[in-house]
């Protein structure tokens, strides 16, 4: 089920994980530290049920993947942008029904980008061009659509509670020639009731599709209302931990080496940012007439993805691996263990990896295969 370096390192988890069961997490933590990784105990991750085939019954044919989560019951549920919906499976995986298509009707998607499931099982599926967050219960009926966000509604949405989630919600100031963010918890409506980071800068033309998330910060957040927020640097680790109403309780900071991207990394980049300004600029489209020039990041982000699991842990992925690899720590910044997920994968460097406090899924974006999802081995068990 999992493996341990070594007896002492065993000694170590089991120390940290008395201590956290015996403790509700601190309150203004400030952390500087540097990991030992003879010392710290280490788990690796295994694959428990793949859902997904290349060709046959088209309820298992995925499109493209673009977020997938397990509810409280163990159910999988898979966001696919090919298909627009989202498909259900039970926690053996067996396919059970679906939800959504594409249209404009109660229900429907035009863009569905993200999705989230509330601490009251319901999910909710942010819908870009739709301007709307949707609303389902957990037997796939459509509820509502949350409607009213300006610009538009948040590409990245996580659960805070019962109906609570936290988005980055995107700003623009066209005069000023200024775009940012902000991470705002909203509670069942689109007006933030907390916001917890907020930025605005001139506006980058080197910096567009996904090139643009690079100097974005990274989030998460779980039903107990706790948010983290990771900075985008690619030198250190800087965490900022807040409760529901926005009171920084949690800091982490961390120096760590610079990795360098791989040659086939930034050819991707390039041809990914050619094909968004050739798509933008083509026809009169927003970008017409601008000069775009590629200029990347050469460093890989320091972190670059956030989980909180049941345990009440925060899963930080670095990215100085070619796989998934995470420090795990307490709410009151202390190295419980490291983790990984290695298999043999020709896309595992790309494989987006979600850990929440209903368990663990992980699935390549634009695999050189085929889409499928993996259930993982529940990181509570440990």
């Amino acid at each position: 089920m999992k493996s341990i370096v070594n007896t002492a390192a065993a000694a170590v988890l089991i120390i940290g994980l008395v201590s956290l069961a015996c403790s509700s997490g601190g309150e203004n933590t400030s952390v500087t530290e540097e990991s030992d990784p003879i010392s710290t105990a280490h788990l690796e991750l295994t694959a428990n049920l793949t859902i997904g085939v290349e060709l046959g019954d088209t309820n298992y044919v995925f499109g493209q993947i673009v977020e997938a989560l397990l509810n409280e019951n163990g159910e999988v549920l898979v966001l696919d942008l090919s298909t627009m919906n989202v498909r259900q499976f039970s926690s053996d995986g067996e396919f059970i029904g679906s939800a959504g298509r594409q249209g404009t009707g109660p229900g429907e998607f035009q863009r569905p980008m993200g999705m989230a499931v509330l601490g009251n099982n319901d999910f909710i599926v942010t819908d870009l061009p739709g301007g709307a967050i949707c609303v389902f219960d957990d037997s796939m009926n459509w509820k509502e659509n949350i409607v009213g966000f300006f610009p538009r509604p948040p590409f990245t949405v996580r659960t805070a509670g019962d109906t609570a989630f936290v988005g980055m919600l995107p700003a623009f100031d066209r005069e000023a020639g200024l775009m940012g963010y902000s991470i705002a918890r909203m509670e069942n409506a689109s007006e933030p009731v907390t916001v917890y980071s907020e930025e605005m800068r001139v506006f980058d033309s080197s910096r567009i599709g996904r090139l643009g998330a690079d100097k974005d910060p990274i989030f998460t957040s779980g039903n107990s209302g706790h948010v983290f927020i990771s900075a985008a640097g690619t030198d250190a680790i800087e965490i900022t931990g807040y409760n529901q109403d926005g009171e920084p309780f949690f800091s982490l900071e961390e120096n760590v080496d610079e990795m360098e991207k791989t040659p086939e990394e930034l050819a991707f980049e390039e041809a990914e940012f050619e094909e968004f300004s050739t798509r933008m600029g083509g026809g009169g489209g927003r970008m017409s007439g601008m000069e775009l020039t590629f200029d990347p990041i050469l460093y890989r982000r320091a972190v670059t993805d956030l989980g909180i699991d049941s345990e009440n842990r925060l899963w930080v992925r670095l990215g100085a691996y070619r796989y998934p690899f995470w420090n795990v720590y307490d709410f009151e910044g202390e190295l419980l263990f490291t983790a990984s997920f290695e298999m043999d994968d020709p896309d595992i460097d790309y494989m987006t990896v979600r850990i929440t406090e209903n368990g663990a899924v992980a699935w390549v974006p634009d695999p050189s295969t085929w889409p499928r999802l993996l259930v993982l081995e529940s990181p509570d068990t440990i």
